[in-house]
């Protein structure tokens, strides 16, 4: 796979990859594959790392359904049974995510990238990457409380992530997971239903730094506090999030031949970033859409099934393997991260502050998406593509 390397600001990593988005106006480039793409072999690896997460994803869903069922068939299922209860343990029990296998895990789901015919991770700006939007240091403590140094103190704030759209599987989101510019830095918060699931609690915590996106888990990762010792010394830092505020109804709008996020009513998570001093930035997966095919409409019934914790998806993948995404489209997945939404921090804001915030959200995301659609989409299909606000 192709280096990753951050270099100094307005500057690019070069990769294997040459491309016209190579301009000293992007922070930081990463491509999975040659121009050429990937090869038969890269592909068919990548094929399989993608099938064992998708495979994960479903067999989560149902697990706690079968493991009521061995437990009501008693002797007959033991075997399964017991493999499933010790997986829960392993899944639940603390312990760090390094070691051999984690390192082969993660290696193994990285190949997933080599599945698309292009794979291309755009940071727009230096203080989007997670080793740059630090908290103050020492030195910069001690310049005082002028207004020039409040204003940088903000802009250090801790990230919180939102990346749209969800997709049917959220493969952009995927992408970043499994990234070594996000690992250890980036805590991934996912449904809490999918992360309760001990098969998937497993898998993620092998592969990434994940979490709960639960609004009380949300509230402790916030706030919690550790010791790193990058660059200048131990300090205290909080993790940096990520977060797909479209959920389950981004996933049932998915549409190939629509842009679309739900976003509207999605105010929450601005709301805490607000209470506890993080700043936003927007993620937009370009090609997430084009993965799979979806069943358009029903929508207030199929959006109701979502307020129960319930997908309301009707997914068509690759001719060969519906449930594999489709690969026809030569433009791959570009994931663009976008500039932050620098906030102050507002211990109880009100509505109309939050309000207000959340509209510089949206701006700030329809903002990249609109820089960056003529590149992914050509100039002609640009001219009408928009961003569709739910």
């Amino acid at each position: 796979m192709a280096a990753m390397s951050t270099e100094s600001n307005n500057s690019i990593n070069e990769t294997k990859s040459s491309s016209s988005l190579l301009s000293s106006k992007y922070a930081y480039y990463w491509s999975s594959s040659n121009d050429d793409g990937p090869s038969t072999f890269q592909t068919i690896i990548g094929s399989i790392a993608l099938l064992t997460f998708i495979l994960i994803w479903l067999a989560s869903l149902v697990s706690p359904i079968y493991g009521l069922y061995w437990f009501w068939k008693g002797e007959a299922y033991i075997i399964p049974l017991f493999i499933l209860i010790l997986l829960t343990l392993i899944a639940y029990l603390p312990w760090e995510n390094s070691g051999p296998l984690s390192h082969t895990i993660k290696s193994f789901a990285r190949y997933s990238t080599f599945f698309y015919k292009k794979c291309i991770i755009i940071f727009q700006n230096q203080q989007s990457l997670p080793e740059e939007a630090a908290t103050r240091t020492e030195e910069e403590k001690q310049k005082g409380n002028d207004k020039g140094d409040q204003q940088q103190q903000r802009r250090r704030q801790p990230l919180l992530y939102a990346i749209h759209p969800h997709g049917a599987f959220c493969l952009g989101w995927s992408l970043l997971f499994c990234s070594t510019i996000m690992e250890d830095k980036v805590r991934f918060c996912f449904s809490p239903l999918l992360y309760a699931s001990p098969l998937f609690r497993l898998w993620s915590r092998l592969t990434g730094h994940p979490g709960s996106a639960s609004k009380n888990s949300m509230i402790n990762y916030m706030k919690e506090k550790k010791k790193n010792s990058i660059r200048h010394g131990d300090r205290d830092h909080r993790d940096h999030l990520a977060l797909p505020p479209g959920g389950f109804e981004e996933a049932t709008l998915t549409c190939r031949n629509k842009d679309r996020v739900y976003i509207k009513r999605r105010t929450g998570f601005v709301k805490l970033a607000l209470q506890h001093g993080y700043n936003v930035v927007p993620v937009y997966c370009f090609g997430e859409n084009q993965t799979y095919d979806n069943i358009q409409g029903m929508w207030n019934f199929r959006l109701w099934l979502n307020k129960l914790g319930m997908p309301a998806i009707v997914v068509f993948g690759s001719w060969f393997f519906p449930l594999l995404p489709r690969r026809d489209d030569p433009r791959g997945i570009r994931v663009v991260v976008g500039e932050p939404v620098v906030l102050p921090k507002i211990n109880n804001p009100s509505r109309d502050e939050v309000r207000h915030w959340h509209e510089k959200y949206i701006a700030a995301l329809i903002r990249i998406f609109e820089e960056h659609k003529e590149d992914y989409y050509g100039h002609e299909i640009a001219k009408t593509q928009k961003l569709e606000i739910w």
